[in-house]
């Protein structure tokens, strides 16, 4: 009886959040599109390889994706803090569905016009680097700010889960029917995220009017005004960048051994594995002190590269990779703690920095990893990347604000929202 009794309260708070129908209505949206992205992902990969047979043309669709997504991302913070953000997302979504219709298009065709797809694909990176600082702040006035852990945690689980199940599932529609229906399906999941997300009723919270050069300023100052705000965007801006060091030159060795393609899909699998462990972590997780237990598993990306270098077994550096991918599923912690010390009026801005800071240098290491590789040795480059981590994950918690900031500051972001008339 104990037991039954302990499991049910357990249920009851691990899931809290899903019985207010506001957060209900953005976790199921979230979780359809979610899977759709995870889908087009692989079906858009294996579509163009299949259509050209070029890597070169996949790179050019690829890049032209993240580059407008990164471009478009400060200027999606400024508008999220002044504009509705329900109906940001709501525009960003109906955008990306109409450029997955004309990526299916193309490759329905047969003959695709790589041109045409960069362009579509632009348009929904664009959207994208719009849509998610909107995201970011929309979370926290669905839920009571009890829950707000538990919220971001089965909004990492969707992510997670869907980026463990949409390749398998990407993979099949496009051997089954092709890849265009792949694209189909996804511009279809935006569609269902976008008629959920106007079911929505949360009140916008008027500001004065301000240029946006200006807003752009006060989003930076509010960075650069915590102490441990910025030093943890340099933490994740070296993580990234060292984590290319996996990517590209990770491969090259493993392949190039006697692992070949199965082991390194064996490492990439651990990975998935581990983010969504993170995130079903993250689902009962409240730390004293966010910023320690945060730096502290981003220590463990270091793992998976120190392993490759030293030939560790297959089975070993997958684990690793899962230890590192923890860190991802774990992110739930950082958005928490951004939206309980953020004032609502500033948290998209503050998000759309956190993005560009932590992501701005993944194009430069992606580039040089191999180049550095072929110079220092891969061996010596991938344990010269794993010590960056770690001194930079754990180096961070020498600074006091890191190591004392507390979860539950006096006002936060649904109390700050409250004041300013929400």
């Amino acid at each position: 009886m104990k037991d039954s009794t302990a499991a049910d309260s357990w249920a009851r708070r691990t899931f809290a959040p899903l019985r207010d129908r506001r957060f209900r209505l953005y976790w199921t949206g979230l979780s359809v599109s979610q899977l759709g992205n995870a889908v087009s992902a692989i079906a858009l990969t294996l579509g163009i390889i299949g259509a050209t047979g070029s890597a070169a043309d996949l790179g050019i669709v690829l890049g032209a994706a993240a580059l407008a997504e990164l471009s478009m991302t400060l200027i999606g913070g400024v508008w999220a803090d002044r504009l509705p953000r329900q109906k940001i997302m709501m525009a960003a979504d109906a955008l990306r569905a109409a450029a997955q219709v004309i990526v299916a298009i193309e490759l329905f065709s047969g003959h695709p016009d790589i041109a045409h797809i960069a362009v579509a694909s632009a348009l929904a990176g664009g959207a994208l680097g719009v849509y998610l600082p909107a995201a970011s702040g929309i979370v926290p006035a669905t839920v009571d700010r009890e829950h707000l852990q538990q919220a971001n945690a089965l909004a990492s689980l969707a992510r997670r889960s869907a980026f463990l199940l949409g390749p398998v599932i990407g993979t099949t529609l496009v051997v089954t029917v092709g890849a265009g229906w792949a694209l189909l399906f996804d511009a279809l999941t935006f569609a269902v995220n976008l008629t959920l997300l106007s079911l929505l009723r949360i009140p916008h919270i008027s500001r004065e009017r301000s240029t946006f050069v200006s807003d752009l300023i006060q989003g930076w100052r509010a960075v650069s005004s915590r102490t441990w705000l910025w030093a943890n965007l340099i933490v994740y801006c070296i993580w990234n960048l060292m984590r290319c060091f996996y990517f590209v030159v990770g491969p090259m060795v493993i392949i190039s051994g006697h692992h070949g393609e199965m082991g390194w899909a064996t490492i990439v699998q651990g990975g998935a594995i581990g983010a969504l462990a993170g995130a079903l972590i993250g689902l009962n997780v409240r730390p004293r002190r966010p910023l320690v237990v945060s730096n502290l598993a981003n220590s463990l990306g270091a793992l998976p590269l120190i392993m490759i270098a030293v030939g560790a077994p297959v089975l070993v550096i997958a684990v690793s990779a899962g230890l590192m991918s923890l860190v991802l599923g774990l992110g739930s912690i950082w958005s928490t703690t951004l939206q309980q010390h953020i004032p609502s009026s500033e948290i998209s801005r503050v998000f759309s920095y956190d993005w560009m800071v932590s992501v701005a240098l993944i194009p430069l290491g992606m580039a040089a990893a191999g180049p550095v590789a072929e110079v220092i040795g891969e061996r010596l480059s991938l344990l010269g990347a794993g010590a960056a981590i770690l001194v930079a994950s754990l180096g961070v918690l020498a600074v006091r604000q890191v190591r004392e900031l507390a979860p539950h500051p006096e006002t936060s972001v649904r109390e700050d929202a409250v004041v300013g008339g929400h």
